[in-house]
């Protein structure tokens, strides 16, 4: 015959008998405690757990999957499943959380709430259907007119009579501009385009600088080379 111990329970101070090998959950559903729990023993809902008040030591220690779920945190909170908790002596435990009352009345309240909001959803009936359906096709295809219309306005803006009160439009309502590249041409020496007055004077005054330079430089060399026959 098995050992049994025992256990008392708080708050109430009931003592029963556990046996040996067999975990609190199943131990004191026997015993029509009731102890709430929602995977039915496998440590994966932690609803059943309970706190142990005395008698640490003659408890089995937890699972893997029981510190996967809770932490290796016993030392701190007492807290136990007890689905994975089984006894080596007599301890004493608080189930003051585990209340058939109040969890039938929770219980209850979601389900009359599930209840109501099923009522306001609205089924739609085949007719209704196509009638939206026709309505969201009037809207896109209205929507595409209005976009083609916007899109020819857009199209060489700036050639039509612009309304002083009008919302500006790119670059200020005007014809857009062509990126002048005389600038680029003109730097190189082989540009053979006429060109403006004004850029004809830079390139003549490019010009007049390079040969100034040039000949500066010529005349520093030449000044070079009699300072080193005059040293020698």
């Amino acid at each position: 015959m098995s050992k049994t111990y025992k256990v008392t329970l708080k708050p109430s101070g009931e003592i029963v008998e556990v046996e040996e090998g067999k975990n609190l959950l199943v131990a004191l559903r026997e015993q029509n405690i009731y102890i709430k729990s929602s995977c039915g023993g496998h440590a994966t809902c932690s609803d059943c757990i309970l706190k142990v008040v005395s008698g640490e030591d003659y408890i089995t220690p937890p699972p893997f999957a029981e510190l996967k779920l809770l932490g290796n945190v016993f030392h701190i909170t007492k807290e136990r499943l007890a689905c994975q908790t089984c006894l080596t002596g007599d301890v004493t435990i608080d189930i003051s959380k585990h209340d058939r009352a109040t969890d039938e009345a929770k219980l209850k309240n979601k389900t009359v709430n599930f209840s109501k909001k099923k009522q306001h959803i609205k089924i739609r009936k085949e007719p209704d259907i196509k009638k939206i359906r026709t309505e969201r096709a009037d809207e896109r295809a209205k929507e595409e007119v209005e976009n083609l219309a916007k899109a020819e306005t857009w199209k060489k803006h700036w050639e039509k009579n612009q309304d002083s009160e009008a919302p500006k439009k790119l670059a200020g309502g005007k014809r857009p501009k062509f990126f002048d590249t005389d600038k680029v041409d003109y730097e190189k020496n082989d540009y053979t385009r006429p060109l403006s007055p004004e850029k004809q004077k830079m390139k003549d005054d490019r010009l007049e600088t390079e040969r100034l330079k040039a000949a500066n430089d010529k005349k520093n060399i030449a000044t070079d080379k009699e300072y080193k026959k005059f040293r020698e």
